[in-house]
């Protein structure tokens, strides 16, 4: 269960932790050196005080995120509920210390939910203050529905060639998001505010590769990859959870390059014993694999991580549809501690040249991941399946771009 008592300040960081090209803690998004992005907050009576409170950290968190300066990169906020109000025009402040101020000192409206209204008043404030062939954002926060229609406001703002982002907090309606986004692609949900820090560096890193430089999104189109996903299915996984994982893997199908000759994927479940769902080459088309995946089983008995290794490593081998001569990877997903030895058989695969990341969640035990990946690098660490969502864009980014990106 989640521990509401502990304040986010003390939350660990997450153990496995990449750095991108263009996204670094430190410098945030190098690669946007210049776009004109307004927050539009909901600021209704539905949210908790300390709930808006984190809406203001996770605004001050990604603006410290990217280069701010009068040329560069500048923000705003409106926050909205029946009707919006501006807070602060791009135009207004170009720094970061100035903007994290007025950002802190915005004070809740309370009231009603309004979001196509306060859609249809950012045109006219991007029409006023946007500058001409600079990227412009829009990221819309809510958590709850709206009381009037978004969609037609919302397309009005894309076709000015605004691109929207919508994070739905808590009750916010998924279909409402991705009318307001106009694509999952740039919808995100969580279940509480203090999870809009997990999506901080997705966002962020969506941000920089849509206006950085493009040719980031342009290697995976010709990637060339075997990837075998072997999941936990032990007793200690709930069925929510086990829900969670199965999603996990249909976005990495969703975004892979699916053919004989591009990406293959196969599925490995194990327990007390490990079994096969299906080999690399069994499914060429997403549609197949996203069927396979939907209709596993969970096994519930015992974590025999080590056996499964084992079990897993002949399947990238020739006669079980694997391709030795392109890039192989081994993603390993489990909820606990193995119940045998793990190191061994790990490097066995590790041997044969496939990289293997390893991603624990709840009760795994990170040594232990570290000696299934082989370095803390290729380690993930998360509190709770919902993260798995954060993180098939940092693995397939990656896959994406072997070795050159580190």
């Amino acid at each position: 269960g989640h521990n509401l008592g502990q304040p986010s300040g003390l939350a660990k960081p997450p153990l496995g932790y990449f750095t991108f090209p263009f996204v670094s803690s430190q410098l945030g998004c190098v690669d946007t050196e210049e776009a004109d992005i307004y927050f539009l907050i909901d600021g209704s009576g539905s949210i908790y005080p300390n709930d808006f409170q984190d809406m203001k950290v996770f605004m001050n968190e990604m603006i410290s995120m990217f280069q701010v300066s009068a040329n560069g990169v500048r923000f705003g906020v409106v926050q909205y509920e029946s009707t919006p109000q501006t807070e602060f025009m791009i135009s207004q402040y170009n720094s970061v210390k100035q903007l994290k101020e007025a950002v802190r000192d915005i004070q809740q409206l309370g009231g009603g939910t309004n979001t196509g209204d306060a859609l249809r008043y950012m045109k006219s404030l991007f029409a006023k203050a946007a500058r001409d062939s600079v990227p412009k954002l829009l990221i819309v926060i809510t958590d709850g529905e709206s009381q009037d229609q978004v969609t037609k406001a919302a397309e009005e703002l894309r076709q000015e060639g605004i691109v929207i982002y919508a994070i739905g907090v808590k009750n916010a309606v998924k279909k409402e998001l991705k009318d307001i986004a106009g694509t999952e692609d740039r919808m995100f949900f969580v279940n509480d505010f203090d999870s809009l820090k997990l999506i901080k560096h997705d966002i962020v890193q969506d941000i920089c590769s849509d206006f950085g430089s493009e040719h980031e999104q342009m290697t995976c189109k010709n990637m060339k990859a075997d990837i075998i996903l072997l999941v936990d299915s032990s007793e200690s996984i709930r069925p929510v959870d086990f829900q969670k994982m199965k999603d996990f893997m249909q976005l990495i199908v969703n975004r892979s390059d699916i053919g004989a000759d591009k990406v293959q994927i196969g599925l490995l479940q194990f327990s007390s014993e490990p079994q096969e769902e299906f080999q690399l080459n069994r499914y060429g088309s997403k549609a197949d694999l996203r069927r396979a995946i939907s209709g596993i089983r969970q096994i519930k008995s015992g974590t025999m991580t080590g056996k499964a290794l084992t079990f897993a490593s002949s399947y990238f081998d020739e006669p079980k549809g694997g391709r030795p001569r392109v890039k192989q990877y081994l993603i390993v997903i489990t909820d606990g501690e193995a119940q045998d030895v793990v190191r061994e058989p790990a490097e066995t695969i590790r041997g044969k040249g496939i990289t293997i990341y390893a991603i624990g969640v709840l009760h795994a035990n990170n040594s232990q991941l570290v000696d299934i990946a082989g370095s803390q690098d290729k380690v993930f660490f998360e509190d709770n399946f919902d993260s798995l969502t954060f993180l098939e864009k940092e693995i397939l980014f990656e896959i994406c771009n072997p070795e050159d990106c580190k």
